[in-house]
């Protein structure tokens, strides 16, 4: 299982005796770093974790053109590997990627108490908190804001003419891709996955995003729900 954490660096997940961390539930995890990411290099940037030695090695073969040692190319692989200036900024960047994430959290925490305010949580779907209850540190680590709503396009185009940034990153499921035609799916096979397609619409959120600029998202949002 290889197991995808690109969006998730930090995030815990409540496991026997104590927590997991994104990226360490199975035999692989990757990580990105890219600069939008919660912990981002300054250009294209990822890791690899992983647990066995074996596939490791593996993984540095395919990463320095499938050479060990130098010039004996024993697969087919490719230049993957991070320049010492990502990593550089990388390294001076990661101690406070918990402190980021707990700030992303307070963020997320306004959020929720300006919506509430505004008696808007039976008309939006906010974000689902499964694990703020199980003592978890890094419950949820909010690499987007993202909420539902069927009238999802038309509140962003609200938002936009008043000025307020929102992004829908993800609008076909992985079945409607063209990519995956050969797979045989059609419209209708997965309904949540395309409903959540239709609906999702991500906020700004960052650490250091003030109440007073959340205070205008979701007055922007109640206006026009009003």
């Amino acid at each position: 299982v290889i197991e995808d954490a690109a969006q998730a660096i930090g995030a815990e997940y409540p496991a026997q005796g104590g927590a997991r961390q994104a990226g360490t539930m199975s035999a692989v995890g990757s990580l990105s770093f890219y600069p939008s990411k919660n912990l981002g290099a300054a250009g294209d940037a990822g890791a690899i974790i992983c647990n066995d030695d074996e596939l490791a090695a593996r993984f540095r073969i395919y990463r320095q053109h499938g050479m060990e040692p130098r010039y004996f190319h024993h697969v087919v692989g490719g230049n993957f590997r991070i320049d010492a200036i990502q990593a550089s900024i990388l390294k001076i960047k990661l101690p406070h990627l918990d402190g980021w994430s707990a700030a992303r959290r307070k963020v997320a925490d306004v959020y929720r108490e300006e919506f509430n305010a505004r008696g808007l949580t039976n008309t939006l779907t906010l974000p689902a908190e499964p694990y703020r209850e199980r003592g978890l540190t890094n419950h949820h680590i909010y690499h987007q804001y993202v909420i539902r709503t069927p009238r999802r396009d038309e509140l962003q185009k609200h938002l936009t003419a008043r000025g307020i940034a929102s992004a829908i990153y993800y609008p076909l499921g992985l079945h409607e891709q063209k990519c995956f035609a050969d797979l045989g799916y059609r419209r209708g096979d997965l309904p949540e996955t395309e409903k959540a397609a239709q609906e999702t619409l991500a906020l700004p959120i960052y650490p250091e995003l003030t109440r007073e600029m959340q205070q205008a998202v979701v007055g922007a949002i109640a206006e026009f729900f009003a």
